[in-house]
């Protein structure tokens, strides 16, 4: 059924979040209540599973903003209101999941069944358990997709360079970007600015035509 593949192809996605190195918390706004709470979370998730974040705020999504940073994001976590959420991101060129997926794949302590506890509030479990211990017999869990067994590394807090955000803890993130704007491509030169007279006439027939 439709229901079913949509189900599988969400824990396909959760997989791959659990095989990523590096995360991208996109904050699709910050009107959104408690979003602080939310990236806060996130952070602690991904340092407790022992991947690399970076926070991204790029308004209302869509294909080609989130292409720009594919290069270096393996998952996107999208942070938004219960009707953002986007159920289909196949025309992305990084999965796309919401913040109960991704609390799914990087929280061990969270239970949840097909048929109850999936939630597209996330409001509803900020205050839940985080799992940071991790046994000491634990030999790591099988990744579904490649086959190979997932070591769980942790990073020192002493030394650890901590959570990433593109806009506060790594300015210089985005000037290797390939695109930073509608203006990208203008000539900055003082011949750029230089008036000039322009074509007379209607569309149907310039002059000089």
């Amino acid at each position: 059924t439709r229901s079913s593949r949509l189900l599988r192809k969400r824990l396909f996605l959760v997989e791959k979040l659990k095989d990523a190195d590096t995360v991208g918390l996109v904050v699709g706004s910050v009107g959104v209540d408690k979003h602080r709470e939310a990236v806060k979370r996130m952070r602690d998730l991904c340092k407790s599973a022992g991947k690399k974040i970076y926070v991204i705020s790029v308004g209302k999504i869509n294909v080609p903003k989130l292409s720009n940073f594919s290069t270096d994001i393996d998952v996107f976590v999208l942070l938004s209101c219960p009707f953002g959420v986007v159920l289909d991101s196949s025309d992305y060129f990084r999965p796309v999941v919401s913040f109960f997926e991704a609390e799914i794949a990087l929280n061990p302590a969270k239970t949840w069944a097909a048929d109850f506890g999936w939630s597209a509030e996330f409001a509803a479990f900020l205050e839940d358990k985080i799992e940071t211990e991790v046994p000491e017999d634990a030999a790591g869990d099988f990744s579904l997709i490649s086959g190979k067994v997932r070591v769980q590394t942790k990073e020192d807090e002493a030394t650890g360079d901590g959570p990433r955000s593109v806009a506060i803890y790594n300015p210089g993130y985005c000037n290797d970007r390939t695109w930073k704007g509608l203006d990208d491509g203008v000539v900055t030169s003082e011949d750029s600015t230089t008036m000039g007279e322009g074509r007379s006439g209607i569309a149907q027939g310039y002059s000089g035509k």
